[in-house]
Order: C-alpha cells, then structure tokens, then sequence
C-alpha cells in the first residue's frame, strides 16, 4: 500500500473519530463482519501481522507478554484436561489392584496425550531437541506404528541390537531410519514423564504413571532415602503411597489365590531363593551368617481341557504305588524302565528315508544357513517351513498367582513338606479334619483334597526331595499325612540346565579334552578368548548355553562349506557357493546329507571307533558326537518353546543316556 493511501485511511479514521484498534477489534468481534473478504484477508494473514508487531520496536515486548499469556493458559488448559479423571489416569493406592496394573502401557499414555494435548506434545518435542540444525534432517520422524513400542516390538528391537552387533564390528553405521525410531521413542518417553509431573502436580489424583513407578521401586528394593528424592521430583509416589498400595495389592493376592486354588484345577510351582540380611549396627551375632533361605511359590492354572475327575485318581495311584505298605509286592504293577519311553512316541517310516530326529537336524542344518549363512540364502526364509510336531500342546496363555514368599529352607526334606503344606494353605485346600503341618488351625472354608492328586513342579533336586518326603510319609494313617496327593512334575527348565552341564562335563571339563584342535575349549578361545578360565571352570547354564548355540552354529555352517566343496571343487566357501545360486530344492537334498553325514548317528561313530586305530578319524568322530550332542540340545529348547511335549517326551532316553 503506498504512502498517499494510508494517510488517506488515517485521515478518514481521524474524521470519524475511530481509532484504528477499535475497528481491527470490531471487524474480529462482530460476526455480521466474518464474511467480508476484509475480515477473511485479516486473519489469513495473521502471522505477518504477528510478525510485524514483534519487528516494531515499540509494540515488541507488549506482544511477546501477550503471545506468554496466551500459550500459558492454552497449555494450562490442556494439562487440566489430561488430569481429569476421565482419562483413566487416576489411581488409588488403597484400592490398588494387578488389573490396573497389568493395564498400564506407556505406548498406550504416548498415544492418547499426543491425541488429547496435540500443541503439548509438539510444544515438548521442540524443546527436547532444541540444539538440533536443520540441515540435520528431519526432527520430528513418527515410527511407523506407534509412539511407544509394544513389548514384542521392545523385544525385537533388541534382537535387531544383537544382530546389529557384527556390523558394528565391521564398522558398519546403524541404518538411519533404525536409529531415528529408536530416537523417537526415547524422546517418546520423555515427553510421557514430563507431562505425568505436570499432571500430578496439577491434581494429585492423577498420578497413574509414579504409582507404577513407586511399586516398581519397591520391586527392585530400592532404598528409601532414593524412593523420597523421587518423590520430591514428582516420579514416584511416597513410601507411604506404595505401602498401601502393597497392601491392597497383597489382600487381592490371598483372594485370588484361595479362588484359584479352591477350584483344585491348578498346580504348585516351588523354589527355594536367598537374601542377604546385612545389619549395620555390631551385635554378638556379627559372626552369624545372614544369608537366610526362603522359598517362592506359585500357582498355575490347568488348562486345555483338564477337569476334576481327571484328577479325582488319589485313591486309584496309591492302590497300585511302591510305596503302599498294604500291598502284597505281587499285586503291585511291574516298574517302568526307561526302555518304555523308546515306544512312547513310534514313528513310521518317511519318503525321505530319514528318522525324525534326523529330519529335525537337516531342518536345523538349512534354517541355520538361511539366517547366518551369506545373505543370498535370506530368500529362502519364507520355504523353510516347521518340523513335523509329534505331540504339540495348543498355544494358551498361562493364568497363574504368585504366592507369598515363605520362610522356610527348601533344600532339606523336611522345609519340603512345610513348603508344600503352606502352599495348599495359601490355596485354600487340604483335609478340614486336620491341623497343618506347621501347627496353626486350618480355616472353616477349606476344601477337601483328600481323593485328588496336586501337581506340583520344581527342580531336579527338589524331585529328589520330594520323593523321600513320599517314602518317609508312606506309613501314615490317612492320605493328608502320608502326602498321598502330591504328583511331582520336573520343571523342564531344569532339565535343560542339566542338558547344558552335560555337554560341559564331557567336552570341557577334563582337562584332556581341551588339547586337540578341533576341541570345543578350542572353538570357545577363538570366538570368546577372554572367557576361556570362566568357562573352564564355572560357566554357569546362560554363558554355557551361549556357547552350544554359537559353536554349533559355526560348525553347521562348515559343514555347509565341506559339502559344497565335495559337490564342486571350485566352492571353496560359502560365497562362492551361494555363487552358484543353488534351488530350494537342492538346498533340501544338501541338507538331508549333511544330517547323515555329518552328525553321529547318521554315521555309526561306535562301528568306526572298533576299527584299528591307524584306520580312525578321531578328529571327526569328536566333531560327530559334539554335532549330535549340540543338536540334542538345540532340539530339546526348540521343542519346550513351541510347546511340543510330544517330542520332549522322545528326547528323554538320549539324555538319559548321556547323563
């Protein structure tokens, strides 16, 4: 606009009497006035004018002030809006219950505050990446599904972080996308914290977001004097908070275990577990040791069709057990032996002339190739397929109460039958005619076991436990005392730590068996070199199972090489047989050879060893037995994570042979 028509403007302004404030106000306040094309142009364009306000010196400051004003009360606004309690963001610690808290996801906050408070949200993430350039890239880069990650997309990322682990190696940058994602989510995070303070701050109500926080603290044992600074910063609730919270938490426990356990349609879990007591203040029992023993429990709910009257067998089980003293040893039924498990599961014969544990180990030999052979083999990830299952358990989600932590040593016969009689208290079920074990009065409600039997799981050492409780019991008067009840199911966990020491005790542990080239001692040092003295001596089960899955892996994957080799001379290495672009199809012959060949058991290594010595390969006869024993175990953990008992239940002989 030139400078003649505006002073025309202001003229005609002054000769009126209406100052130009007034009419901008009218014009934006009168809604005759919203359709003229004045009105429409006016507030189009009302970031220049904004801006021309802030370039005037005179009107800077006036509208900076107002500018604060305004978002002050526009973000005060939206905190107020998040803190009601519609939200669902409101919690009780004296009603505090698992459901709210098994409810609780993060993501699910991120989501629903970015959707209710969308200037907030933005508002924080500038704020948290204030010092980022604009050449730098984009800032505010959305993952593709949500702010927050579930648990199973936690759970990959952290596999991808594994995987990642050679590239990084190699000096290999992360993909940006990845990390931008995983950038996002933190700040994701952060933006929930900050706005879970201000919120609380506002209504203390609304404190969804420290009481979980408070109750995990709790969990982790954290000290008092951290959990009252955080409380102070507005992270955590008080201590006060989450000892209600515990306690409301704990009378829903005993509800939920006495419901559970009073349908009799649940088993008992068990083990023991140590705490350390240090006291700070000198006694005369300073000398004493503090480490008292304890023991967890659990309840499990019976699933996939189990009903009372199949466990209503007490009675039917102790008129045919060993350990009745009434019955004549003639009548008794004859011992199983461990011969009877070879028939449990019989198998037929297959087209491709291999047994099904063979037909296990060719499909381990080719998914090991697919997943860490060269990339040219990822295609074939989609034709791998499953191995057949022999008996496979319907996926269910487990329903399952854990049980007040008892004071009682576990590792003696007799902590065993206090363990088990405080359990069935805990359920809600025995004989109403008795007294418990520990001598305190059953209640009125308890529910009679008498002609049930109880599962009831644990580790190697308590089944050995168990079973002289049983022996010991055997001459009592009714089925209560006597623990007629208890049907005692090894944890399965345990029996793969057991598998695991196995392998250490006859490939590791005499110290003859580490001098070859081809020993697994060997194996370790060159892909764990510092962890060789720890392995040596006292692995433990995670470290020992790293090293079954890692060696095993590498020598399969020789194994590849050896056989292209044999087929072709000019494939040298995986690369170069991966050169040759093999089919699917030749992959699965390849396969089925490497499973003959090149595991024990395909190839009779006790007729080779009957051989004369100068004739034996002793070499490959080691790596033979070492592939059959890792393959063994691989299956076995394959086998309990896809729920197929039918093929545990097959593994049993092997390993107990080997034990």
């Amino acid at each position: 606009m030139s400078a003649v028509s505006v002073e025309g403007v202001l003229r005609a302004f002054a000769h009126y009497n209406i100052s130009v404030s007034s009419f901008i106000i009218s014009l934006l306040e009168t809604p005759a006035y919203q359709s003229l094309l004045s009105v429409i142009d006016l507030t189009s364009n009302i970031e220049h004018i904004l801006a021309a306000f802030v370039s005037n010196s005179r009107a800077y400051r006036s509208t900076l002030r107002c500018a604060s004003n305004l978002i002050k009360r526009t973000y005060a606004r939206s905190i107020s809006e998040l803190a009601r309690r519609e939200n669902g963001w409101h919690f009780s610690a004296l009603r505090a219950s698992a459901k709210q808290l098994e409810a609780f996801r993060l993501e699910e906050m991120a989501q629903d505050m970015e959707r209710l408070a969308p200037e907030l949200w933005e508002l924080l993430d500038t704020m948290l990446s204030a010092d980022h350039k604009e050449s730098s890239g984009p800032r505010n880069v959305r993952p593709h599904r949500n702010s927050m990650p579930t648990e199973e997309e936690d759970y990959w990322n952290r596999v991808d972080e594994v995987e990642l682990g050679d590239a990084e190696v190699q000096g290999d940058e992360e993909p940006r996308d990845r990390k931008c994602e995983r950038e996002e989510r933190r700040k994701a995070l952060k933006k929930v914290i900050i706005i879970s303070i201000l919120m609380q701050s506002t209504n203390q109500k609304c404190n969804a977001f420290e009481s979980v926080m408070g109750i995990f603290l709790h969990s982790c044992n954290t000290p008092e004097r951290v959990i009252h600074a955080l409380a102070r910063m507005g992270i955590s609730v008080s201590v006060s908070a989450i000892h209600d919270a515990i306690r409301s938490l704990s009378r829903e426990t005993y509800r939920t275990l006495r419901d559970m356990g009073q349908t009799l349609l649940v088993g008992y879990a068990y083990d023991n577990f140590d705490i350390d007591f240090k006291t700070r203040t000198p006694t005369i029992e300073k000398a004493m040791d503090t480490l008292t023993h304890m023991t967890s429990g659990d309840l499990i709910r019976l699933d996939h069709g189990v009903t009372l009257d199949d466990l209503r067998c007490s009675q039917y089980l102790w008129e045919r057990s060993h350990l009745n003293p009434a019955i004549p040893a003639y009548r008794l039924p004859t011992l199983r032996t461990c011969v009877d498990l070879l028939d449990l599961h019989p198998e037929g014969d297959h087209p491709s002339g291999l047994t099904r544990r063979q037909r296990w180990n060719a499909y381990k030999f080719l998914a090991d190739l697919v997943k860490y052979g060269p990339p040219y083999f990822a295609q074939f990830k989609n034709y791998l397929g499953r191995p057949e299952s022999v008996e496979q358990i319907p996926v269910k989600k487990m329903q399952h109460a854990p049980a007040r932590a008892m004071d009682i040593n576990q590792s003696k016969v007799s902590g065993n039958i206090k363990a088990i009689a405080n359990l069935l208290q805990q359920g809600g079920v025995g004989d109403p005619t008795e007294k418990i074990v520990t001598g305190s009065e059953l209640t009125a409600d308890v529910v009679d076991i008498q002609d049930y039997v109880v599962l009831f799981h644990g580790d190697l050492g308590t089944a050995e436990r168990v079973q002289s409780v049983l022996e010991r019991r055997s001459i009592e008067a009714t089925p209560w005392r006597r623990y007629q009840f208890v049907v005692f199911v090894m944890g399965l966990f345990h029996l793969k730590m057991a598998c695991a020491d196995a392998i250490w005790r006859i490939f590791i542990e005499p110290k003859a068996s580490r001098d070859d080239t081809t020993s697994l001692m060997h194996f370790i040092a060159l892909h764990r070199p510092r962890e060789t003295g720890k392995i040596g001596s006292d692995p433990g089960f995670r470290r020992m199972h790293e090293v079954i899955g890692h060696t095993g892996i590498a020598l399969r994957l020789d194994a590849w090489r050896a056989e292209a080799y044999k087929t072709n001379s000019t494939w040298t290495s995986l690369e170069a047989f991966a050169g040759s672009e093999p089919s699917i199809t030749q992959l699965r012959e390849m396969a089925n050879a490497l499973a003959m060949a090149y595991v024990a058991g395909g190839e009779d290594v006790y007729e080779a060893r009957c051989k004369p010595l100068a004739l034996r390969d002793q070499r490959r006869e080691n790596i033979l037995l070492m592939q059959q024993y890792f393959l063994l175990y691989e299956e076995l953990s394959w086998s309990m994570n896809e729920g197929d008992i039918g093929r545990v239940e097959t593994l049993f002989p092997p390993w107990i042979y080997l034990f």
